[in-house]
């Protein structure tokens, strides 16, 4: 369900989202100005290379440290996995991890929580019982990401060991254009999806030997993974799409998490949409995940 909020109901809802993210993290504000306290609730994922954060601000082309100070870029520039993106017309301000999200007029400024009138409405990501309203406003925060500049970009570094086991070897950054930004010189423009689909794992040196299978399949699902799907294609559930391979419905989703198409069984990642996973919802507001039928090709 969405809920319109305001006051201190609403500062408490951003709080949450910023400190109950998991596997992503999404802060759409022009402005974004922290102070200790929001620092005290981004550093706990200091340490969270799962969590994948999006940060993305806006105005102020001639003058970008008016709506991001160095030292706050400095800051975000830190974490582990991590996507930074300036939208020179942005002026949405949208927050949401991969439970719920608020649409609102606050941006991500210390004084607008403390001193400004501002309202939003919050909804959920829900399987059964979520809103049409946080599906709408994710999507369309997708269509403003991909119209940005990506000046940041930061993956972990994972060694694999067994099944879907990996350890973390820390992480590494891939692409920074903060200082071109910062300087106001003319940015190469770099769409964050670009990096979104990349799995950065690194092997030890005395690695044992990849199979040719192994090996043409990573590289053709890695490259379907970076083109987004523009043909029409038929839309299944879980469990159809299964069937076509013999898979049942958990084999599938799991499938999906570890390709990252999708956060958990009600939640679709920031890849699965560009890949074309979408929500669909009945009559009666009942939602669950659809996916292309091509996508069999992963099972």
């Amino acid at each position: 369900m969405a809920k319109f909020i305001t006051g201190n109901e609403l500062a408490e809802e951003v709080y949450d989202i910023i400190h109950e993210a998991k596997k992503q993290l999404l802060i759409l504000s022009p402005y974004v100005k922290l102070d200790d306290y929001f620092k005290k609730l981004f550093s706990k994922h200091k340490n969270n290379s799962e969590l994948h954060i999006i940060v993305a601000f806006g105005k102020n082309e001639k003058n970008p440290e008016r709506s991001l100070k160095s030292e706050d870029l400095k800051y975000f520039k830190s974490f582990p996995n991590i996507s930074i993106v300036f939208i020179p017309t942005l002026h949405a301000k949208y927050y949401a991890n991969e439970k719920k999200g608020i649409v609102t007029s606050i941006n991500l400024y210390d004084y607008s929580f403390k001193n400004n009138v501002e309202f939003g409405v919050v909804s959920e990501s829900k399987l059964i019982g979520g809103s049409a309203v946080d599906k709408d406003a994710w999507e369309s925060a997708m269509r403003i990401l991909k119209n940005g500049y990506g000046i940041f970009i930061r993956r972990p570094n994972y060694k694999k060991r067994f099944l879907i086991a990996k350890d973390y070897l820390g992480s590494k950054t891939i692409l920074d254009l903060t200082d071109d930004l910062l300087k106001g010189e003319n940015l190469v423009k770099r769409n964050v999806f670009e990096f979104m689909d990349k799995t950065f794992v690194e092997q030890a040196i005395h690695q044992e030997r990849i199979s040719r299978e192994d090996f043409e399949r990573e590289n053709t699902l890695h490259f379907a993974s970076s083109q987004p799907i523009k043909h029409k294609t038929k839309l299944l559930s879980a469990t159809n799409l299964g069937k076509i391979k013999g898979k049942n419905y958990s084999e599938v989703v799991q499938v999906m998490i570890e390709k990252g198409y999708i956060v958990d069984k009600d939640t679709i990642s920031v890849v699965g949409f560009n890949m074309g996973i979408q929500y669909k919802e009945n009559a009666k507001g009942n939602k669950w995940i659809v996916y292309p039928e091509s996508m069999t090709d992963y099972l």
